[in-house]
C-alpha cells in the first residue's frame, strides 16, 4: 500500500425504523418512547431504550422538540349561546379534557359563527403547528360535507362527534335512531298514549334519526298520533311556551312530552303546573339528557344517558391515535356508544290496561 494512500471510515446513520425492527415495535412506538407521549409498557420502553444504545441512535432535534405538549382542539361552529349553556356539551369536553391531561395534552376550545369561518381557522392553526388536530360537534347537516371534504383534502387529522353518514372519517356517536325508539317504547310501556315529540328544527342528523325512531316506535304499537304532536321550537324559554300554547289552542291531546335537551324538559315542567296538569299523573316527561338538576327537580325528570363523558374521552383517544400512529384519513373506524334510560318521577305511572 502506499504511503498516500488515504483510510476512509464508513458512518452508519442509524434510523427510528433501525430502532423499531431490532426492538421489535413498530416507529411509532419508539416516537412514543422518544417523545415520551403516550402510556407506553415498562418492558416496550426498555427494549426500545436498548435498541436505541445497540446501535447508538441518538434522536434529532426536532423529534426531541416534539416532547413539548400536544394541543388538540374542540370546534363548533354555532351559536355558543346555546351550545355553551347546554350540560351534554360540557360533559363531553370534561371527558376530552380529562383524557388529554392523561397523555400531557392541552385542549383549545374553538367557536366559529358560520362552517366557512370554521374551516379557515382550522386550517390556519394546523399550518402554524398551534394544533396537532381537531374534534368536531354538532354539525349542521348542511355543512357537514364542505367541512369533512376541506379537512380530508387538507389532509388535516380529525375526529367527528355524530353519525357521518356516506363519509369515510372517524366518529364517535350514539345510535340516535336506537336512543330514540327506546325512549318511546318506554313511554308506552308507562301507558302513555298521545306522545309530543318537542325538538328543534332538523337541522342535525341527530334530531332527524330521533325523530325517525320515536315515529317507528309509535307506528310499531299502532297509536293515533299525528302530524300535529311533533312540535319545533327552539331552546329559549319563551319559544318553547309559545310553541306548547299552540298545541293547546290547536286541540291537540297529549299525555306525554318528549324533549331534546334539559332546557326544554324544564320549560315543560313549569308550562305543565302552569297550566294544572299533573306530572307524571297527567302528563309524562322525559328528556334525551342526563343533567344532573334533573334529578333535584320536583318531580324528578326521567332522562336517557347518552353518554356524554364517556363520549369525549373516546373522541380524544381515535384523535390520538390517529394523530401518533398515522392509519390513512380514508379508512373508516366509527364507534357507537351505548345509552340508558334512567327512570325517575316524571315518568312513574301506572301501565294503564
Amino acid at each position: 500500500m502506499s504511503s498516500n494512500s488515504a483510510v476512509y471510515e464508513v458512518i452508519v446513520i442509524s434510523t427510528i425504523k433501525d430502532v423499531a425492527l431490532l426492538a421489535g415495535v413498530s416507529p411509532a412506538t419508539v416516537s412514543r418512547v422518544i417523545t415520551n407521549k403516550g402510556n407506553i409498557a415498562s418492558d416496550t420502553k426498555a427494549k426500545v431504550l436498548s435498541a436505541m444504545e445497540q446501535i447508538n441512535y441518538v434522536p434529532s432535534q426536532s423529534s426531541i422538540a416534539q416532547s413539548k405538549p400536544g394541543t388538540i382542539s374542540f370546534s363548533i361552529a354555532r351559536n355558543p349561546k346555546y351550545k355553551l349553556g347546554n350540560p351534554f356539551f360540557s360533559d363531553v369536553l370534561f371527558g376530552i379534557s380529562d383524557a388529554a391531561r392523561r397523555v400531557d395534552y392541552n385542549v383549545n376550545f374553538s367557536l366559529s359563527h358560520n362552517v366557512e369561518e370554521q374551516i379557515a381557522s382550522c386550517i390556519k392553526l394546523y399550518r402554524e403547528k398551534q394544533v396537532d388536530g381537531f374534534i368536531f360537534t354538532s354539525v349542521l347537516r348542511s355543512d357537514k360535507d364542505i367541512l369533512l371534504k376541506s379537512m380530508l383534502e387538507k389532509e388535516i387529522p380529525f375526529v367527528m362527534i355524530g353519525t357521518s353518514l356516506n363519509h369515510h372519517v372517524f366518529s364517535i356517536h350514539n345510535d340516535n335512531i336506537r336512543d330514540s325508539y327506546m325512549a318511546t317504547k318506554f313511554l308506552i310501556e308507562k301507558g302513555y298514549r298521545k306522545i309530543l315529540f318537542l325538538t328543534n328544527q332538523l337541522k342535525q342528523d341527530v334530531m332527524y334519526d330521533r325523530l325517525h325512531g320515536y315515529q317507528r316506535a309509535v307506528e310499531e304499537h299502532g297509536l293515533d298520533i299525528t302530524s300535529s304532536h311533533v312540535v319545533y321550537s327552539e331552546n329559549e324559554e319563551a319559544e318553547i311556551t309559545r310553541a306548547l300554547d299552540g298545541v293547546m289552542e290547536e286541540g291537540v291531546a297529549f299525555d306525554a312530552i318528549m324533549t331534546m335537551e334539559s332546557i326544554m324538559s324544564l320549560t315543560a315542567l313549569k308550562y305543565c303546573q302552569s297550566k294544572g296538569l299533573r306530572v307524571p299523573e297527567d302528563v309524562g316527561i322525559l328528556c334525551f339528557s342526563n343533567a344532573p338538576y334533573l334529578e333535584k327537580m320536583t318531580p324528578s325528570i326521567t332522562g336517557v344517558n347518552l353518554n356524554p363523558d364517556l363520549m369525549g374521552a373516546e373522541a380524544f383517544q381515535l384523535l390520538y391515535d390517529l394523530i401518533h400512529d398515522r392509519p390513512k384519513a380514508s379508512v373508516k373506524k366509527s364507534v357507537t356508544l351505548p345509552s340508558e334510560i334512567m327512570e325517575r318521577q316524571s315518568t312513574q305511572r301506572m301501565k294503564l290496561n
